[in-house]
């Protein structure tokens, strides 16, 4: 039976007790399944503590930096003035209210893409002929590859056409007409291929040539969820994070429109099962005792959170040179420490 709408809605404040913790998260640079189309980075940003330890500290964090007329606190209000930086950076740098409390999950769309074409395709070629591309880190070092070389060995565009031809394929689009897509990513591999003036690039656009079976099963799959939606994975991946240093853990997540309740009542059991394809690949289960949403307005753990995503976003970028910015600059050396061990970058 379909759970009724809202099952997941938490209005109510959070607050930790005995049997577990709670973890507030927010995002930043999300774009949906187009991943090629805004910026660089997206950023999940958790901050462990409940809604009746953070409602003092946002209390303060105002009082501190003179924003006191906003409903919530927003890093946009905070990105161009000094002073209201250097308040978020003693927030969560060592001995602030928030020190031992922060993660940040970042993924490099760009890269993500690369991976998810050796995941989706490469990876299943290889286990359907008993190999495993898990072991000895193949596949990471596989997309590593095609994502810092892809560009000098393609050109711009021709990387470019490529990395789009996979996403039209992969992303809700693919659907509407799946054999027009996987025609037209295996054209452009072919072109790739021929085209391609770095040898070890070329080596794995050749093995991609042969993939288009799987190619065309991609939509076959009935999980809740698009295989380039990365915002639910991050919500995972946070969630596995913090139930591993933690215990026993309450997730609340700022609402979005991929956190349905079939998602989050798929999710849940996910993350509390050992699972695998292969030896190499297995993820333990975890004691993640519930997922739920909420907005900032009533949850001053999220607002927390929010400010961290901003922030995070913004210094990620400078950190790896995409781009620049005085607060990336001056927030980098705050953030860097807090990266998620995890996190999709090449």
């Amino acid at each position: 039976m379909p759970l009724p709408q809202n099952t997941f809605d938490h209005p109510s404040l959070t607050a930790d007790t005995n049997a577990a913790r709670w973890v507030a998260c927010d995002e930043s640079g999300w774009d949906g399944e187009q991943l090629l189309n805004g910026k660089r980075h997206m950023v999940y940003a958790s901050v462990a503590i409940d809604d009746a330890n953070a409602s003092p500290i946002v209390e303060d964090l105002r009082r501190s930096v003179g924003a006191t007329q906003a409903p919530e606190l927003k890093f946009g209000s905070f990105k161009n003035r000094p002073h209201r930086l250097k308040a978020l950076r003693d927030l969560w740098g060592p001995g602030g209210a928030l020190d031992g409390r922060c993660s940040v999950y970042v993924v490099d769309k760009e890269y993500c893409v690369v991976a998810k074409v050796i995941d989706l395709l490469l990876e299943e070629e290889a286990n359907s002929a008993g190999t495993d591309l898990y072991a000895n880190g193949q596949a990471q070092h596989m997309a590593r590859t095609l994502a810092t070389q892809g560009r000098r060995a393609l050109r711009e565009a021709g990387f470019a056409r490529l990395l789009k031809a996979f996403v039209a394929l992969a992303s809700a689009r693919g659907r509407k007409d799946p054999e027009a897509a996987v025609e037209l990513l295996y054209q452009e591999l072919e072109t790739a291929w021929a085209a391609s003036t770095r040898r070890n690039v070329t080596d794995i656009l050749f093995q991609l040539r042969s993939t288009r079976l799987h190619a065309a099963k991609f939509h076959e799959d009935h999980v809740p969820f698009g295989m380039l939606e990365m915002l639910v994975p991050a919500l995972g991946q946070v969630a596995r994070h913090w139930a591993s240093l933690l215990g026993p853990i309450h997730v609340l997540a700022d609402e979005q429109r991929s956190f349905t309740d079939q998602v989050l009542e798929y999710l849940g059991p996910q993350l509390r099962r050992t699972w695998g394809a292969t030896p190499s690949s297995i993820v333990p289960g975890r004691p993640v005792r519930s997922i739920v949403r909420g907005v900032s307005t009533a949850h001053p753990s999220i607002q927390l959170a929010d400010l961290l995503a901003g922030a995070a976003v913004a210094a990620v970028g400078n950190g790896l040179g995409h781009q620049h910015s005085d607060a990336g600059d001056y927030l980098w050396p705050s953030i860097s420490p807090l990266v998620d061990p995890y996190a999709l970058l090449p």
